[in-house]
């Protein structure tokens, strides 16, 4: 019996269908003759943005202002789940007070590559760390009664061509990694709904793949809620139902439903399986019009108290990276004159370009909070962020200014438009003219502080030269008055690398394949992701995993466990205790990790692992008892010989360290499980060096590659970016996109707004692209752009021209 089986019984097959589609870009329908209401989603990650009714069009920066905090880029450098808690709750009050019902996130695809473009909305490389810091955002956000939609599942790891990419993994790496990062936020944070990706997953379309959202999200992890479509992933809804989906988003255009009800009239799906969605939709719907009662939050909604909420985040998340002869924190009057250069100390980014971006109720620069401060500074803008490059005379007059013993603080990053949603970034190098300048200006001072924005790691190639670098990732709305609170020492910097960064792009594991194939996307590297890859072939990093320095020192002692052996009987648990203390003489905080790793680690599994972390904070001198536990499951992984995740037999290193290269201190445990047998794998499985060929890819996965690309005649499947060379479309897609431009109300093509929606735009399926087009555009008009692109216009009218 369905929860709502009275009131499903009381709505026809059209409402029933009209119910899975939503009303518009980001409310479900309503029915007032049954006293059903619509719901509000909306995007917000990081802040809340939301729209209207009257704003609903393509202008990614039309919203309603709110707090924006840092994105998961930077949060997740806290390692702080009460932080990452208060935000999401924080956000929820935010929700209520405009009346939304379900916030689009938060998003914990991991990290497979530096360039994905998507990178500063997603939390880390390793999957422990996003799921603990996502289950904390989805518990705040819906203590106020506000639904999470947890996205983007699944093996979503690229923007380009993400409509039409199919993920290909090894099962090994699709459980321990890319799952693992869904599989706590969902059984424990229950969230409202889960989000679907675009891509297709093993060559079906995530949106309707049985595997992934029955098998895996409904019957192995649990999940009864809400199963909703990432916006336009829609590809077949009757697909999309059997699988497990349940809401299209957005709606309005009715694409899918004449279909869908055709199929149920004819019993080609059963009307029984419409009715379980329809079901799950009027729960959601119930649940965030009660609950919100229930748990409306005392305090009253403040835009300064959020304000300061986002400074404390970006404050224990800022990451100093290096701190030479102590440059660092700066007295005011001990080092000469102090310099700020760059574009960017003056115009912050302090958040990502796409759907995630937030318009803010306050903004601090940099160069806002120095004055703040009463801090005397001279500023040289340095370098335009709207056109890259700047005349030799501002480099000149600001090489001139400087003295060998003055102080530089040199604000460098990504413009906009290097990284966003919709695309991926080409390489992972800052623009030249930024790396040009700080080359200059270190021949002449050798006291420069680097702050780096950015959403994702980029080469440093004069990070010998300085002698400070703070990485604020996108520390948003109040990240200017953090930056300045540990440059002068106010705060003490605690953040740790959430991501390991390579000495170089050509390190990277995956740096030969990413982005390189647009439709076939094997993952090579299997498990070797992030740190796990870089420990297990012993190569050198710039900063690796879990990295991150303080104003003070911490010594750590006495580690003690209270099993040394767990049996196969009873679940069990080892409890961890040791000690730490602040040695220095500065009030601050540490973050303890725990990795865990088998001892004999040969074969086809990880060096260490991250299973747990604390956050300290210790007063000068002060020391603290540290205690954390690990469970019989958290030694489980995928076993590619029977299929299913197991405990193997054997001895466990337990690492306790400041970074994922930094272990202070180290025991052992015997786990009972199963024998450990190795499964036959190419070399570089067993023991990862340099890059895996296609060959070794294919022996792992026990399949050949497929090989896809886009021919005529083209289909409603296509995209326009795979019509774009055809001679006619040339012409149709220059005016499509002038008519866009118009209708999103962005004025320049350099704008990263229009460069999100052209992206979306060219690189979505023609049927698809009714459903986000301005006006909704009408379905034979995907059918006629079609025929364009195959040339049956022309034949047609050249069929004419020779009977006249």
């Amino acid at each position: 019996m369905l929860k709502h089986q009275e009131l499903i019984d009381k709505m026809s097959l059209t409402e029933k269908i009209r119910i899975t589609s939503g009303k518009d870009n980001w409310r479900t329908e309503e029915f007032p003759r049954l006293g059903i209401p619509k719901i509000t989603l909306s995007d917000g990650p990081h802040g809340l943005r939301h729209q209207e009714e009257e704003q609903d069009h393509l202008g990614i920066n039309e919203s309603n202002p709110a707090t924006c905090f840092p994105p998961a880029c930077l949060s997740a450098a806290s390692f702080d789940e009460e932080l990452l808690y208060e935000m999401g709750r924080a956000i929820g009050i935010e929700a209520l007070n405009d009346h939304v019902e379900v916030v689009l996130g938060p998003g914990v695809n991991i990290k497979r590559n530096p360039l994905c473009g998507r990178n500063f909305e997603y939390f880390s490389e390793d999957p422990y760390l996003a799921a603990e810091l996502s289950t904390a955002w989805i518990k705040g956000l819906q203590s106020v009664g506000v639904g999470a939609s947890l996205k983007h599942f699944a093996l979503n790891n690229q923007e380009k061509n993400r409509m039409k990419s199919n993920s290909i993994v090894d099962r090994k790496a699709m459980y321990d990694i890319y799952l693992k990062a869904f599989e706590r936020p969902v059984k424990e944070g229950r969230p409202y709904t889960v989000m679907c990706s675009y891509n297709l997953v093993d060559g079906v379309y995530a949106s309707e793949n049985t595997v992934l959202l029955k098998d895996i999200l409904r019957d192995r992890f649990g999940f009864e809620g809400v199963i909703v479509s990432d916006w336009a992933a829609m590809n077949d809804k009757t697909a999309s139902m059997k699988a497990g989906l349940d809401l299209e988003m957005p709606g309005g255009a009715d694409y899918f439903d004449d279909e869908l009800e055709e199929n149920i009239r004819s019993k080609r799906l059963d009307e029984g399986i419409l009715d379980q969605a329809v079901d799950r939709i009027l729960e959601l719907i119930i649940k965030t019009a009660r609950d919100k009662h229930v748990s409306e939050p005392a305090d009253t909604f403040s835009i300064g108290k959020h304000h300061v909420l986002a400074k404390k985040i970006a404050l224990e998340s800022v990451i100093l990276l290096k701190n030479e002869d102590h440059i660092l924190p700066l007295r005011k009057k001990e080092h000469g004159t102090i310099f700020v250069v760059g574009a960017l100390a003056e115009k912050p980014r302090f958040q990502g370009a796409g759907s995630s971006h937030i318009i803010p109720y306050r903004l601090t620069s940099l160069l806002d909070a120095l004055k703040e401060k009463g801090v005397e500074y001279t500023y040289f803008e340095g370098y335009s962020l709207e056109t890259g490059h700047k005349p030799d005379r501002f480099s000149e007059d600001i090489l001139k200014a400087i003295g060998k013993d003055d102080t530089v603080v040199f604000a460098a990053g990504l413009p906009d438009e290097y990284e966003s949603e919709g695309f991926d970034r080409e390489h992972m190098r800052l623009p030249d003219e930024q790396n040009e300048l700080l080359e200059r200006i270190a021949r002449i001072s050798s006291n420069i502080i680097v702050l780096l924005y950015g959403g994702a790691p980029v080469e440093l190639p004069w990070i010998d030269r300085v002698r400070g670098l703070i990485n604020l990732y996108l520390p948003g709305q109040a990240g200017g008055e953090a930056a300045a609170d540990i440059l002068f020492g106010e705060a003490c910097p605690s953040g740790k690398l959430p991501e390991t960064y390579p000495l170089r792009y050509n390190d990277h594991v995956t740096s030969e394949i990413y982005g390189r194939e647009n439709y076939e996307v094997g993952y090579r590297e299997g498990i070797y992701v992030g740190y796990r890859y870089f420990d297990k072939a012993k190569k050198e990093v710039l900063y690796p995993f879990g990295y991150g320095l303080s104003y003070t020192s911490f010594g750590y002692d006495d580690l003690s466990l209270s099993h040394d052996r767990l049996s196969r009987e009873g679940k069990g648990e080892i409890l961890i205790s040791l000690r730490i203390r602040n040695t220095g003489n500065v009030a601050g905080k540490e973050t303890v990790q725990l990795y865990v790793g088998k001892t004999e680690s040969d074969g086809y599994m990880t060096v260490k692992d991250l299973k747990g972390f604390k956050k300290v904070s210790l007063e000068p001198g002060e020391e603290k008892e540290v205690m954390m536990k690990l469970k019989r499951e958290d030694f489980l992984q995928y076993d590619l010989s029977s299929g299913k995740e197991m405990i193997y037999e054997g001895e466990y290193d337990i690492l306790i360290g400041s970074s994922s290269r930094d272990i202070r201190l180290k025991g052992t445990v015997y786990i009972s499980g199963e024998p450990y047998i190795k499964v036959p794998v190419p070399e570089f499985y067993s023991r990862p060096s340099g890059k895996p060929s296609l060959e070794d890819f294919e022996t792992l996965i026990g399949k050949k590659m497929p090989s896809r690309i886009s021919e005529k005649p083209f289909t409603v499947d296509n995209t326009l970016f795979e019509m774009s060379e055809v001679p006619q479309m040339k012409i149709v897609i220059r005016k499509l996109s002038n008519m866009l431009m118009e209708a999103s109300g962005i004025k320049s093509r350099n704008d990263s707004a229009y460069k999100v929606i052209h992206a979306m735009f060219m690189q979505t399926p023609i049927k698809r692209l009714t459903l986000v087009s301005p006006d909704k555009m009408p379905k034979y008009m995907g059918e006629v752009l079609v025929h364009i692109a195959n040339g049956e216009f022309l034949k047609a009218a050249a069929r004419t021209r020779a009977k006249k």
